[in-house]
């Protein structure tokens, strides 16, 4: 099974310069807890609900970019790619999502939920 079998297609994303408080509302309003961050179309950064909380923890968010907080190496795959070396990376890096990229363009994300649902349907 390829990362082209199980992906969504339809990616949330934000940009570097977005307010955290925009991001915690992103995240409510689709039920998501991270997204990949892009500039000019391609692919600097992800963000994700920990992200957000650490910061919350330690003070007010109000003014805090995206850019401020977000992972800048950022573990990808693309869509050509297996779906276990897709979750092999997930486990080995400690992470639940991973952006499908073409040439830094994201045109999908995987999460682990997608790996779970497509392990249950193969049973």
């Amino acid at each position: 099974m390829k990362v082209s079998d199980i992906m969504n297609r339809n990616v949330i994303t934000c940009y570097p310069h977005e307010k955290l408080p925009v991001i915690m509302n992103k995240f409510e309003l689709f039920h998501i807890t991270g997204m990949p961050v892009v500039e000019k179309g391609l692919l600097v950064g992800i963000i994700s609900a920990t992200d957000v909380l650490k910061v919350a923890r330690s003070g007010g968010i109000e003014d805090v970019a995206v850019e401020d907080v977000m992972t800048r190496e950022v573990a990808s795959v693309q869509k050509t790619d297996s779906a276990v070396s897709a979750a092999k990376i997930m486990v080995e890096k400690g992470i639940n999502r991973l952006p499908v990229v073409e040439n830094r363009r994201v045109i999908g994300i995987v999460t682990r939920d997608d790996i779970i649902k497509a392990v249950a349907i193969c049973e």
